[in-house]
């Protein structure tokens, strides 16, 4: 390739540089214009796109700008919007796109590019410099397709990056900051399953990022060192003491009312909150006189089955079959109240599925079917409430010493 008139002209002589100039001096650069109505099917009632033409050796290529208006809205000699209700807003923002695409440009014939190939990369590359990566996240937590749990945790993360402020360009996704982050977490005091989290967030960001092409290398895959998972040995449960006061209680309050009996439907069910709230009869099974319940879960899509026991049924029927819907934060709210009446001070809904876990272990179900039940994909995951039983023996022994 000539490196004066960039071409892979093997005529080229580059030592008689003025022959390689004037063929330069042909050779136009990337131009830029503002279009309307380019497909023709626009109307005075019907609105189509305003478009950037990039122009380069009689090649084009067009970029919306998002904004729509319809015929007779449009300036084609001022490229200005006009007789539109929203006039002056749509054409400050076609003034900043259309300054970004002039430096787009700009880069382009900087760099004497001879076709438009590459006019994705600049444009990604400018988006980059423009947005921060916090933004970036912000974007992906929208568009990620997940359950509306998971985009909360998303936005805490989101919250401390952007508190915490060392990763700020996407230049910043790097071992070093990493690290950095990875120490500033311990130094706060955080559980080691919590900082586990915040890395595996950062590491799903970084790797849209360099799918994106705004990172060329995710630096979790050359990390100096390796970040516990950090899980509970314990998970909280109630006792079938605090089980029977809880199925005992006389409730007057409606809602108080609701969420004890979706709480007791958990024990009995082994569900969590989301496959509670999506829990529809129609797919339970009648299978030898009893009935099953087969779904998948919300947060895993596993797949997990139960037999609906007596108890659970009596629950339905209560509620014509169709369970009550509480949002998670009104849920846990109304069962501290629940558990403030039988002396469970921090009484929440997964303790509902940990206590079902506990109880089936406890009547001798064994742990790869308690498993199956909770659609757990491991059995490292149902293990931990083995640990919980193990627990409770050893506190009922400590009881007994120096009274046998």
């Amino acid at each position: 390739m000539c490196y004066i008139c960039v071409t892979r002209d093997t005529s080229c002589d580059t030592k008689n540089r003025n022959l390689c100039y004037q063929k330069r001096k042909k050779m136009k650069d990337v131009n830029l214009s503002i279009i309307h109505n380019r497909t023709k099917r626009g109307t005075p009632k019907k609105a189509v796109s305003v478009e950037f033409r990039f122009t380069l050796n009689r090649e084009r290529k067009y970029v919306s700008t998002g904004i729509k208006v319809c015929v007779g809205q449009f300036s084609d000699k001022r490229c200005v919007i006009i007789r539109h209700p929203e006039a002056d807003e749509l054409n400050k923002k076609l003034d900043i796109q259309y300054r970004r695409m002039l430096d787009v440009v700009h880069k382009m014939n900087e760099e004497k590019v001879t076709d438009l190939s590459r006019l994705s990369d600049f444009l990604r590359a400018d988006e980059g410099e423009r947005m921060s990566f916090a933004e970036y996240c912000e974007k992906r937590k929208e568009e990620r397709n997940v359950c509306e749990n998971t985009r909360k945790r998303y936005a805490v993360f989101i919250r401390f990056l952007k508190s915490w402020g060392k990763i700020h360009t996407f230049a910043d996704c790097n071992v070093a900051k990493v690290r950095a982050m990875d120490e500033y977490l311990h130094k706060m005091g955080l559980s080691q399953g919590t900082v586990y989290n915040y890395h595996k967030y950062l590491k799903l960001f970084i790797h849209d990022a360099v799918i994106d092409g705004y990172i060329t290398e995710n630096p979790y895959t050359r990390l100096p060192f390796t970040i516990a998972r950090g899980e509970k040995q314990y998970v909280d449960c109630i006792n079938e003491e605090q089980f029977d006061a809880i199925k005992g209680l006389r409730i007057k309050t409606v809602h108080i009312r609701k969420a004890r009996d979706l709480f007791l439907f958990q024990c009995y069910t082994g569900l969590a909150y989301s496959d509670l709230m999506s829990f529809d009869y129609d797919n339970c099974e009648e299978i030898g006189g009893k009935l099953f319940y087969h779904a998948k879960r919300t947060k895993t899509d596993t797949d997990f089955v139960f037999q609906l026991l007596p108890p659970a049924v009596v629950l339905l029927e209560k509620y014509d079959y169709q369970l009550p819907k509480l949002s998670n934060q009104k849920y846990n709210d109304y069962l501290k109240v629940v558990g403030g009446l039988v002396g469970v001070p921090n009484l929440h809904s997964h303790m509902g599925r940990a206590t079902a876990a506990t109880l089936f272990l406890s009547k001798g179900m064994p742990i790869n079917i308690v498993a199956r039940v909770l659609g757990h994909t491991t059995l490292k995951q149902t293990t931990r409430y083995a640990r919980t039983l193990n627990k409770d023996v050893m506190g009922a022994f400590d009881k007994l010493e120096g009274k046998m």
